[in-house]
């Protein structure tokens, strides 16, 4: 293959590479990459996505390559996938060679996420209002707010010291259940509304909606793993949740 249709292919493989890593759908990935093959004279590529890798394989002129790429990481970019669909649409009409096709995707998969402060000003604003949709005032508005940002910064000093993420949504409904009985021991609001509230923006919901179109399109065995995903995920924030209550039963009561 000459240096154009490497960068073709490279260019497609990184549109599929990133929508799996920012947590896009299955079908989402396959047709982009297959879109973009197309538009630089590969019609005949072939690849087969899962969420936790994808093979690529394109040529022409009867030779063919493949990629292979493992996804290890994946975190919830919607802005990301925004702006793969937007370079692929500029591809398939025409506006882009294979090379500035994989330049702009590479800016797009290096952009760094938004600042930590701001993200962990939209969680805990997130959580305080989910303790008000589920029957809390304004005390567990505020308790709930205070407790979000915790849990955030909890959240991001896990992930920064590699901890795995099915562990991390353990180890924070643990600290969301036993933070919020601390603080609700000094201020007068409900218990129910301020867990709930604090450990709804933890719930997989992005990987159950997933599951269930993948499954619909007939991607069965991504559908099962994002299914599995999310089940697991859901468990395991719940076990959280449940040991933090028993261990400030035991606490109070010793």
């Amino acid at each position: 293959m000459d240096a154009m249709e490497q960068a073709a292919l490279d260019s497609a493989a990184l549109a599929a590479r990133t929508i799996l890593e920012s947590s896009g759908e299955t079908y989402r990935a396959e047709e982009t990459a297959l879109r973009m093959c197309g538009a630089f004279g590969m019609p005949d590529a072939q690849i087969i996505a899962f969420p936790t890798g994808f093979v690529l394989s394109a040529g022409a002129g009867g030779r063919q390559e493949s990629r292979v790429f493992r996804i290890t990481e994946r975190v919830i970019r919607l802005d990301r996938i925004d702006q793969v669909n937007a370079v692929s649409r500029e591809a398939a009409r025409g506006g882009l060679t294979p090379a500035q096709a994989l330049e702009k995707l590479a800016a797009v998969h290096g952009k760094p996420q938004s600042p930590p402060l701001l993200l962990g000003a939209a969680y805990a604003l997130s959580a305080a209002f989910f303790a008000v949709m589920f029957g809390g005032g304004a005390g567990e508005f505020a308790v709930a707010l205070l407790l979000g940002a915790a849990l955030y910064a909890g959240q991001f000093v896990l992930a920064r010291a590699g901890v795995p993420g099915q562990l991390r949504v353990f180890v924070l409904g643990f600290l969301a259940s036993l933070l919020a009985a601390a603080a609700l021991r000094a201020v007068s609001a409900a218990q129910e509304p301020v867990i709930t509230g604090v450990i709804m923006p933890l719930m997989p919901g992005l990987a159950m909606t997933n599951a269930v179109r993948d499954t619909m399109r007939g991607d069965l065995v991504s559908g099962l793993a994002r299914g599995a995903e999310a089940l697991i995920l859901a468990i395991l924030l719940a076990a959280g949740v449940a040991a933090g209550l028993l261990v400030r039963g035991a606490l109070w009561t010793a």
